[in-house]
C-alpha cells in the first residue's frame, strides 16, 4: 500500500480547486423514458454484467443497501477491465468502504449535461473534477456512458478508477498505512487526543428498534484537539501542508534528548524576595513543582511539554509566505526560511528536508518522512533566555543601598553598542548607592524565569555611563563585581554557586595594586569580574548546567519558583581607594543564558 500510494500521486494539483454546480440540480435525478429510470441504482448495477466487479465490492463493504433506498446519489461505477479489483482484495471492508467505494459516490444528483468543470465532494469527503463538453471525465478517467438514470440517482459508467489519496491524518491515523512507514509513534500522539462522535442532524434517520433510534446513514464525525493547538487542521481537505512525519527510531532520539530538558523535581525550594515592613528579604518557601491535581504529576508534566516540543514544528502551511517555495512558488523570503503552523522559524531548511527518506503525496499535501530531526534547538525547544534587568517581573531585588533608575539610551554610539535591526535605542538599570558611607554598596539580583535542566553560558551585558551620545566625555570606572546564583539540586533543596574570574594575570592585577593576599578570606575581591568601560560589555560569567527545570512555574505575577542571580561588589568597606579605581554604580542592561549547544555552534561558525 505504501508504495502504491507513493506512484498514484501525481494528480495533487487539483485538490485546491474549488466549484460546484447549481444546487437547483442537486437534489432531482434526469427523468428518462427508459427501464433504468424506474428502478434503483442497486437494481441497475446488479443487472449490468459490465458492473460484476464493481458490485462484488459494493456488497462486500456493505454498501450495496443503501443505494436501494430513497436517498438520492450519484455513482463513478468502474467497469470490468478497466480497474485491477484485486487491489482492493487485501483491504479490510473499513478500508475498502472508505478508499474505493465512497470514493466513488456523491450525494445527490450530478448529471453530465453541456460544458461542465465541476468539482465534486465525495461520500469520503474527497473532491475531484468532473468536467467535459459532450464527452466528459471524471477524475481524469473516460465517463463512457454518461447519465444512466434511477429513481434515486444517476449513474455513469466510468473507464477506470478514481485513485485515492488520504488526507494526512488519515495517514497518520491509519494503522497499515502508518505501521508501513514506521511512523506508529506520532499516530500513537495523535491518538491521545481524539474523539469520535455521531452527527445526529446529519444522519439518516431509520426505524426504532426496541426504543432505540437507528440510522439508515450514520455520519460519524471525529474531531482533534491538536488540530487546534498545533494551528493545522490537517484533516481538511481543501488545505495544504507539508508535513514532516519522523519515524519511530527518530521520535525516541528526539524524544529522550528534549525530555532531558524538563526534568522537573517533584518538591523544590525556591528563594523568594518579600517586602515587608518598608524592607526586603528573603523568604524561603516549599512549593509543589507542578501545582496540579493528581494525576497531573511532574512526569505527566514533562511527557507533555516535551511531545509539544518535538511536534510544533512538524508542520508547514503551504500558502504561508514564508513557506510557498516548498510548491515551487519564489517569495520574497526566498528558501532559507520555514514557518510551522505554530509560527516558529526556522533557519536551516535545507538540513531539515534533508532527513527526508520518502515522499508520500497526500489529498491536502505531503508527507515527508524523516529519519531525524535538524531543527536547531536553540529556535525549538531551548531557546536563548535574556532577563531585562529593567523588567520589574525580573527584579528580585535592589538593595536599599541603592537607587534605581531606568535609563534609556537614544541613537547611542555604534562604536560602543550594535542595536538590533531597526531599534534606535535601549534601556538600562542604574544602581546608584543612596549616601557616601564607604559601606554602602548597590546589588542587584534578578529572577531567571523558565530556565531548563541543560547546561547554558551565563553573561552579563554591562554598560557604561557614557555610552550615552550626551555624556561621551565622562570617565567611567569599570566595576568589580561576583554573581551568585541561587538554585535547587536534584533533591528539591536550595543550593548557591558563587561564579569567580579565574584570569590569572587579572588576579595578580588586583593582588598588586590593592596590596591583597590570596587568601579565603580575599577569595572573592581577588577573583572578582571586572567589566570592558569601553563598551556596552556581554561579560561572560561562566558556565552551569541546572539540575532541575523551571519552565512554567511562575504563572502568577506573585509567583517566581525559579533560580535568581545576585550582582555584588566584593569589598567591604568600599575604600577611597578602591572608588579611585572602580564604579559602585551598577549599569546593568541584562542577564544572558545561552545554551551550550548554541555556543558551541556559534563558535565552529566562527572558526570556519
Amino acid at each position: 500500500m505504501a508504495s502504491r500510494l507513493t506512484v498514484i500521486g501525481y494528480c495533487l494539483l487539483v485538490i485546491g480547486m474549488t466549484s460546484c454546480s447549481d444546487f437547483d440540480d442537486y437534489n432531482k435525478a434526469e427523468v428518462d423514458a427508459v427501464a433504468s429510470a424506474n428502478q434503483t441504482l442497486w437494481q441497475n448495477i446488479s443487472q449490468e454484467p459490465r458492473l460484476s466487479d464493481f458490485k462484488a465490492l459494493l456488497q462486500r463493504a456493505g454498501f450495496g443497501g443503501r443505494l436501494d433506498t430513497t436517498q438520492y446519489y450519484t455513482v463513478w461505477a468502474p467497469l470490468n477491465g478497466t480497474f485491477d479489483p484485486a487491489v482492493y482484495q487485501g483491504m479490510t471492508n473499513q478500508a475498502l468502504l472508505k478508499q474505493f467505494v465512497e470514493n466513488h459516490i456523491a450525494r445527490y444528483s450530478h448529471n453530465a449535461t453541456g460544458q461542465m468543470d465541476e468539482r465534486v465532494m465525495m461520500l469520503n469527503e474527497k473532491t475531484y473534477s468532473f468536467s467535459g463538453n459532450k464527452s466528459y471525465t471524471f477524475d481524469g478517467r473516460p465517463v463512457s456512458t454518461p447519465n444512466v438514470p434511477s429513481n434515486n440517482g444517476v449513474l455513469h459508467y466510468l473507464d477506470g478508477a478514481a485513485l485515492y489519496y488520504p488526507s494526512l491524518y488519515e495517514f497518520i491515523n491509519d494503522t497499515d498505512l502508518s505501521g508501513a512507514y514506521g511512523i506508529d509513534s506520532l499516530r500513537n500522539f495523535y491518538k491521545r487526543y481524539e474523539m469520535t462522535y455521531l452527527d445526529e442532524k446529519a444522519s439518516v434517520l431509520g426505524p426504532i428498534v426496541n426504543g432505540m433510534q437507528t440510522y439508515v446513514d450514520s455520519v460519524m464525525i471525529t474531531t482533534n484537539s491538536l488540530w487546534s493547538s498545533l494551528n493545522a487542521k490537517i484533516n481538511v481537505e481543501d488545505s495544504s501542508y507539508t508535513y514532516l512525519m519522523p519515524t519511530n527510531e527518530a521520535w525516541l532520539k528526539q524524544y529522550e534528548k528534549i525530555e532531558s530538558c524538563f526534568n522537573y523535581a517533584p518538591v523544590t525550594t525556591a528563594q523568594l524576595f518579600v517586602t515587608s515592613g518598608g524592607s526586603t528579604k528573603i523568604d524561603d518557601k516549599v512549593n509543589a513543582v507542578i501545582n496540579l491535581t493528581a494525576p497531573k504529576d511532574e512526569k505527566y508534566w514533562r511527557d507533555s511539554l516535551t511531545n509539544h516540543a518535538m511536534t510544533t514544528t512538524l508542520v508547514y502551511s503551504n500558502n504561508d509566505i514564508y513557506n510557498r517555495w516548498l510548491n515551487g512558488n519564489p517569495t520574497a523570503y526566498g528558501s532559507d526560511t520555514l514557518r510551522s503552523t505554530s509560527f516558529i522559524k526556522l533557519s536551516n531548511p535545507q538540513d531539515i528536508l534533508a532527513a527526508t527518506t520518502a515522499t508520500v503525496p497526500m489529498s491536502n499535501g505531503t508527507a515527508h518522512i524523516i529519519d531525524s530531526f535538524a531543527m536547531l534547538p536553540w529556535e525549538t525547544y531551548m531557546p536563548e533566555r535574556r532577563y531585562s534587568a529593567t523588567n520589574s517581573r525580573n527584579q528580585a531585588n535592589i538593595t536599599s543601598g541603592g537607587s534605581y533608575t531606568r535609563v534609556e539610551v537614544i541613537n547611542p554610539s555604534p562604536d560602543k553598542v550594535q542595536l538590533e535591526d531597526g531599534a534606535t535605542s535601549f534601556t538600562y538599570a542604574w544602581m546608584e548607592p543612596t549616601g557616601g558611607s564607604q559601606y554602602v554598596k548597590p546589588e542587584l539580583t534578578l529572577y531567571l524565569r523558565n530556565v531548563l535542566s541543560t547546561t547554558y553560558d551565563l553573561y552579563c551585558v554591562f554598560v557604561p555611563e557614557n555610552v550615552d551620545p550626551q555624556k561621551a566625555d565622562v570617565v567611567t570606572n569599570p566595576n568589580l563585581v561576583v554573581f551568585t546564583l541561587s538554585y535547587c539540586d536534584a533533591e528539591g533543596k536550595l543550593q548557591e554557586k558563587t561564579f569567580l574570574n579565574e584570569d590569572s594575570v587579572h588576579m595578580a592585577y588586583i593582588m598588586d595594586t590593592f596590596n591583597l593576599k590570596d587568601t579565603q578570606t580575599n577569595r572573592n575581591t581577588i577573583r572578582a569580574f571586572e567589566n570592558d568601560t569601553s563598551r556596552v560589555d556581554t561579560l561572560y560569567i561562566g558556565e552551569f548546567t541546572f539540575p532541575v527545570c523551571y519552565y512554567g512555574l511562575d504563572s502568577e505575577e506573585s509567583d517566581a519558583y525559579c533560580p535568581n542571580i545576585k550582582i555584588s561588589t566584593p569589598f567591604s568597606p568600599f575604600t577611597a581607594a578602591l572608588r579611585n579605581a572602580f564604579s559602585r554604580d551598577l549599569r546593568i542592561a541584562a542577564i544572558i543564558l545561552k545554551p551550550k549547544e548554541l555556543v558551541d555552534y556559534e563558535n565552529n561558525n566562527n572558526k570556519r
